[in-house]
């Protein structure tokens, strides 16, 4: 084995010694302190700076909308009142049995038999009260002749319409001398209209 000259191991002797440690460097007193300042001053802001990150406030992107303007509505105007317009009522008809025996409705001979045919709602026929041949008083006033004196017993009836309500009201109209309620008052409800038209043809005829 070759070994090196002692010249050689002498040089890497003080080339080993020079180069086994190394200086730290060293702060002054005044550069300690502006060191130590610094990194207190590093912490403080450190700790005062927001650690959320701020969330930017929407912008709007439009002017905001402002509520409709409500068009006004016009007073209604206050309706005039008018008096109703009155109706106007129809003529006022011709008695029943005047009317009958102007369109000849009345059949006399029909008359006639209802005349003399006793009714059982009353007990009697109009033949019982009233003689047909002469004017004399039965038990009622005869009725021979009753169109012509009719004129004068109710001038604002004709002799149908008389002899007509003197069958239906008997007590519109009593002739003198004879006591009300003598006649009955249901002859309206026992006769119909044709049948009462009929009597009347009938009692005209005499």
């Amino acid at each position: 084995m070759h070994t090196p000259p002692l010249r050689v191991l002498v040089l890497l002797a003080v080339l080993l010694s020079a180069c086994g440690t190394v200086a730290t460097p060293e702060w002054s007193a005044d550069a300690q302190a502006t060191r130590v300042a610094q990194v207190a001053t590093a912490q403080q802001m450190t700790a005062l700076a927001p650690t959320a990150t701020p969330t930017p406030s929407p912008t709007a992107t439009s002017l905001p909308t402002q509520p409709p303007t409500a068009t006004p509505v016009p007073p209604t105007a206050t309706p005039t009142l008018e008096p109703p317009t009155a109706t106007p009522l129809p003529p006022t008809e011709t008695p029943a049995a005047s009317q009958a025996m102007a369109i000849g409705k009345g059949d006399v001979a029909n008359g006639k038999v209802l005349f003399e045919t006793l009714r059982a709602e009353v007990n009697f026929a109009c033949a019982t009260c009233h003689y047909v041949d002469r004017e004399d008083r039965l038990i009622g006033p005869g009725l021979k002749g009753i169109s012509q004196r009719a004129t004068q017993r109710k001038p604002d009836l004709t002799p149908p319409e008389y002899i007509y309500e003197s069958i239906t009201h008997p007590g519109a109209y009593v002739v003198p001398d004879y006591p009300d309620g003598l006649m009955p008052q249901v002859y309206a409800e026992l006769f119909s209209d044709q049948e009462l038209f009929d009597l009347v043809a009938y009692v005209m005829s005499l």
